[in-house]
């Protein structure tokens, strides 16, 4: 436990595991949580009860489907923009206001994505789209990092599972991180997919943190326990160290969520749209049984960061809750006490 060791063990321990530096000021773990619908800060208690500390907020990029060139994410004239970009200032003010740690994490929308495809398989067709999209796509997170500088962010995220873009563009992305660098001063990472892309990104060294979307799969089983799903874990452990120990950066689970159903830790990352619901399919307990083996498998490692659940909703308390919902939300479920207490371990 770190509260047993003395100050001059943490320094020692700090430079043994990761000599290049690149740790943070302190071996306190993020306790984050991406929250939607924070139009008004003045309640945020549900997160300290919670014993969250970081705010997960996602400004939006939007284009038609994975081939388009043209990514947008404003809408009106310069001043709009202006107008926008104040608001999410005091936005991140009122949640520092709080007493809440920011980490700002765009992600790109496909409004009318090809069968089949997502976020994830975004590539440009052509050398002339190519060149169109990631000068728009460096218009938009250039502008959020900003943003984040204004308002005091602690991190911010350059992109969000671009598999195919990061594994054939590499150059790309380091050029932007260091462009990134010259408007922003935090901590930066990179939200890599869980799935065939985390393991081959090349720029983790110019990042602060390797980030991991942690939708990792547990189980072939409905309603498991937790010591299968731990069991489940120990496939992804030792290349999760190994990674960390190659870069001399920890491991940042950007994004890591369970749905409340049987079926949870089976696909994590299937969305449950609203006329899918199956009564027959909920389960808190699996849920539940999903965090606990989190919190005893991977939050004590030393190589491992912090995690920023998805998601919490503020629109919850009023109304958005249901006895038989199986998002992804904690709120109102027993998983909600699970992360309590596995956040108040450390």
């Amino acid at each position: 436990m770190c509260c047993l060791l003395s100050s001059c063990q943490l320094v020692n321990e700090k430079k043994e595991i990761y000599p290049s530096g690149a740790m943070t000021k302190t071996l306190e773990k993020q306790k984050g949580a991406h929250v939607f619908r924070l139009k008004d800060t003045t309640n945020l208690e549900f997160l300290h009860r919670n014993n969250i500390e970081w705010v997960t907020l996602v400004p939006w990029g939007f284009q038609d489907d994975f081939d388009s060139p043209d990514l947008g994410h404003h809408h009106g004239d310069s001043l709009e923009i202006l107008r926008r970009d104040s608001s999410w200032v005091q936005r991140l003010e009122r949640v520092h206001n709080a007493g809440l740690k920011v980490f700002l994490k765009p992600h790109v929308w496909l409004h009318s994505p090809s069968d089949g495809k997502w976020r994830s398989d975004i590539f440009p067709t052509t050398e002339q789209d190519w060149e169109l999209w990631k000068e728009k796509y460096r218009e938009f997170i250039l502008r959020y990092a900003r943003v984040a500088e204004r308002g005091k962010v602690e991190m911010f995220c350059i992109g969000t599972e671009f598999t195919e873009l990061t594994k054939e563009y590499p150059e790309f992305w380091r050029k932007l991180i260091e462009e990134v660098r010259t408007v922003y001063s935090g901590k930066l990472t990179y939200a890599a997919n869980w799935y065939k892309e985390y393991e081959q990104i090349a720029f983790w060294h110019d990042l602060d943190y390797i980030g991991v979307q942690a939708y990792f799969p547990l189980t072939k089983k409905q309603n498991p326990s937790i010591e299968q799903l731990s069991k489940g874990w120990e496939e992804y452990t030792s290349t999760l160290q190994s990674l960390a120990e190659k870069h001399q950066r920890k491991i940042l689970f950007t994004e890591m969520g369970y749905k409340s159903t049987k079926d949870s830790a089976i696909e994590p990352w299937t969305w449950i749209e609203e006329s899918n619901l199956d009564s027959t399919n909920v389960s808190m307990e699996t849920q539940a049984h999903c965090y606990q083996a989190f919190y005893s498998t991977i939050w004590p490692q030393k190589w491992f960061a912090g995690v920023h659940i998805w998601q919490y909703n503020t629109a919850y308390e009023n109304g958005y809750r249901s006895l038989i919902n199986q998002d992804f939300t904690p709120q109102g479920k027993p998983t909600e006490k699970i992360i309590a207490q596995g956040f108040a371990k450390q």
